[in-house]
Formats: C-alpha cells, structure tokens, sequence
C-alpha cells in the first residue's frame, strides 16, 4: 500500500470521528456514541495494519470516557423495568452517567479529534513502511490460530478474541459473523455484572438490596450459559 493512499484513508477517518464528536454535546445520544466507537476502533485498526503508533493524546481519553459511559447508559437500560424496585441503585448509576457527560465534555472543548489527527499524520509522513505492512499481513494467520487456543477459555480470553476478530473485520481480512456479536453481548454481560458489583448504595432498603442480589445472581445465570455456548462454538472452528 502507497504513502499517499494511507494518508487519504487516516485523512476520511479523522474527517468521520470529527463529524461525529461534534453530533455528541449535550446529550451524548447511545446512537451517536455507538457510532463514534465503531469509527474509532476501524481507525485503530487500521494504524495497526499499517504500523503507525496508535491514537494519540486526549482522544484516546476520549475515546475510553465514551466507553465508560456507553456501559453506565446499558446498565440503565438494562435496569428500566426494574425501576420501582432498584430506585437508590438507578440514581447512582445516573449521578455517575451525568458526570461521566460532564467529563467528557472538558475533553471536547480541547478538540481532541483534530490534535491526533495532526500527530498521526505527521507519523505516516515520517514512520510508514510498506514492508511492515506486508509482515502485519502475513502475521494474522498465525496470531488467529494461537488466540483461538488458549489455555483455557477466561472471560479475558473471551475478550481477547473479540478485540482480534473485531480488528480483522474493521480490516477486512474476515468476514463479520454472529459470533462476533455474541462475543460483544458476552462482554456487556461482564461489564453489567461489574457495575451492579461497584456500585451497590451505602444506604438501601434490604427490600432493594435482596433485589439487587437475585438480579445480579440471574445475570451470573446467563452469563455462564453464553460462555459456555460461546466456547462451543469457538472450538468447532479449530
């Protein structure tokens, strides 16, 4: 791949994460977040692919306080039907929401999104080789066999594989399959199960803390069940 192409590619990149931090103030809508995300991850993968340093400076900040708050908006989701039961877990969830909003938006106004680009740019100039390039390419075949074999299937492993597979579809060396789904929906039960676990309130009736305590076993539940499905499935693909 061309110099001039890799930097055209970066350029229409930078230029989508642009356009879309500018749709995210105030209301940080899950749509635009979500696409965002995806926009930034493809980006990344593809500065892997090309062997330029990864995302620079306060969009990376950026980048991981949007992920924060993308898990604090599932999780309130998640909780919706659950509201007149769970009304001192819920508040928590939103306070941390609205900060997590608030933090991001002292992140913005420094246009993140444009100084990395900046940087970024500046690497391809000055770093880019065509034959690291090719070595990332014939590299994958192997790190995709080692990955699928791991000593035991961890919800880290799980994770790990995700991350990989996610990196080939964005650079399209492999076609996106459900699977790749399921390993996300996996991952948001992990995250859900963690935030019911960080934020339980100092102060709750025992009517909602025996609540919060059965919705967070169901969810240990359907968690074990995906994983169990998902290392099947893992496996027949070996």
């Amino acid at each position: 791949m061309k110099k001039k192409r890799v930097l055209k590619i970066i350029r229409r990149y930078y230029n989508r994460l642009d356009k879309k931090s500018r749709q995210m103030s105030p209301g940080y809508a899950p749509k635009v977040i979500h696409q965002f995300r995806t926009k930034y991850k493809q980006l990344k993968a593809f500065l892997h692919m090309v062997h330029v340093p990864g995302i620079p400076g306060k969009l990376k900040d950026f980048y991981h306080q949007l992920g924060i708050l993308r898990d604090l908006q599932l999780q309130e989701q998640y909780t919706r039907n659950d509201a007149p039961h769970l009304p001192s877990y819920r508040k928590i969830i939103h306070k941390q929401a609205e900060q997590s909003k608030s933090q991001l938006a002292d992140i913005l106004v420094k246009k993140p999104v444009k100084k990395a680009r900046k940087k970024t740019l500046i690497a391809v100039k000055s770093g880019f080789s065509h034959k690291r390039y090719q070595r990332y390419l014939e590299s994958q075949t192997a790190a995709v066999q080692e990955i699928l074999q791991p000593v035991s299937y961890s919800d880290a492993d799980l994770h790990t594989i995700r991350k990989l597979f996610k990196e080939l579809s964005n650079n399209e060396q492999l076609k996106k399959s459900p699977l790749q789904d399921q390993l996300g929906a996996f991952q948001d039960k992990r995250n859900a199960l963690r935030l019911f676990r960080q934020y339980h309130p100092a102060r709750m009736s025992k009517k909602e803390r025996v609540y919060l305590e059965k919705k967070e076993k169901a969810l240990v539940a359907e968690k074990k069940t995906m994983k169990a499905q998902l290392i099947r499935e893992l496996k027949s693909i070996l």
